[in-house]
């Protein structure tokens, strides 16, 4: 896989890679992460930012889907969690490892 990448897809994809080594790293700061999105707004301008935020919900929202699948727990239900946990202020992926109930 192409880790630098101006194609929204693949450029959601490598963050989303670069997120999981923070996250490996224990919420160490990994630089790279910072670096390659600047790069992107310098190579494609700051309209990128939003293809990549598209992109990213959509990936975000297959992920889901195919859980809702294999769990038999319906996506909106995971959608509900991430809204609920975003409102008190946290976030799923940093502060548990496992979605509530």
């Amino acid at each position: 896989m192409e880790l630098f990448s101006d194609k929204p897809a693949l450029a959601a994809a490598a963050l989303t890679r670069l997120v999981a080594a923070d996250i490996e790293a224990k919420g160490r700061p990994v630089s790279s992460l910072r670096a390659y999105l600047s790069d992107l707004v310098v190579r494609n301008g700051p309209s990128i930012v939003e293809e990549l935020a598209v992109e990213l919900a959509r990936q975000h929202l297959a992920t889901l889907d195919r859980l809702a699948e294999a769990t038999g727990r319906p996506a909106a239900r995971y959608l509900d969690d991430i809204e609920l946990a975003a409102a008190m202020g946290e976030s799923m992926g940093r502060d548990s490892r496992d979605p509530p109930g």
